[in-house]
């Protein structure tokens, strides 16, 4: 395969992987939650492309948002909000408990087969430059990538609610205490997650073309290990380390011999593996711990 063309195969990937990152981190520099239940945000709005794609596609984006934001919305209200003073460690069990209720809950609304349906068909085609071959879902992927992780930056460094956000994210105890009201910065941190989780639901859904009741728990466990890696609590380091993940994947993917490929991940694993070992608590951790109260 052209260097060229995997490299472009690999960005977009990690496009995919730095949004998934990026709502993980939004939510967990608020709340210090790793909200594995993010993968579920995912699948609801893969659901709603689906479905109401071959009706109307105006129609699935707006539901795939709405759908989104408001199961955000709800997990935060019916679980979260009760245990926001709990250690992380018991908020990561709690969003575990809450992510495999819903893969229930999916399956007992969809089955556990898949759905499948074309969704923005026109995506699968690709544009050939000389001997270079490039999907047009890739081009898609990096620029609403680009532009979803552009406008969050704007957003949080040029707005009040953004920097009260922001201001939450570096002392949330300080932040309070300061007048900025909790629920309503914690609200919005999930709104925005969701909004991110749709628009990893339309680029997972136009290439592959199916939903399952697990469908976001692989993107989000990568996201969650990129942020990880990159320094969970820190916006820039997640969005970087879930950046890195996706393309350290995709190129494994792609150059590793066919006889060792489905091992791929496990190199991913080794891989994070040897980066926490020199850095435990990720290249860009911030040295300060945090309390929520």
């Amino acid at each position: 395969m052209n260097i060229l063309q995997a490299l472009i195969d690999a960005t977009s990937t990690g496009a995919v992987y730095a949004l998934a990152a990026l709502g993980i981190g939004l939510v967990f520099g608020v709340m210090r939650l790793a909200n594995f239940a993010n993968g579920e945000l995912i699948t609801a709005a893969g659901y709603a492309l689906i479905i109401l794609w071959p009706i109307s596609w105006p129609l699935a984006i707006i539901a795939a948002i709405g759908v989104a934001v408001a199961l955000a919305l709800f997990m935060d209200a019916a679980v979260f909000r009760w245990i926001r003073s709990q250690p992380p460690a018991t908020l990561l069990i709690a969003s575990f408990g809450v992510s495999i209720l819903l893969q229930r809950v999916y399956d007992g609304i969809f089955g556990t087969n898949v759905l499948s349906a074309a969704v923005a068909p026109g995506l699968t085609a690709s544009i050939r430059i000389g001997e270079l071959r490039v999907n047009l879902i890739s081009v898609v992927s990096i620029a609403l990538g680009l532009i979803l992780l552009l406008a969050v930056r704007l957003f949080l460094t040029r707005t009040s609610m953004g920097l009260q956000v922001q201001a939450a994210s570096e002392d949330f105890r300080a932040a309070r205490v300061l007048g900025i009201r909790a629920g309503s910065v914690i609200a919005l941190t999930f709104a925005i997650s969701g909004v991110l989780a749709a628009a990893i639901a339309f680029v997972l859904t136009a290439q592959s073309g199916s939903v399952g009741p697990t469908f976001g728990v692989q993107v989000t466990l990568f996201a969650l290990i990129g942020s990880t890696i990159g320094g969970l609590g820190r916006l820039g380091g997640s969005v970087a380390g879930g950046f890195l993940v996706g393309f350290a994947l995709s190129l494994f993917t792609t150059f590793l011999p066919d006889w060792i490929n489905d091992f791929r991940i496990a190199f991913v694993y080794l891989l994070v593996a040897v980066v926490l070992v020199i850095a435990p608590n990720g290249i860009f951790a911030s040295r300060l711990s945090k309390e929520r109260t």
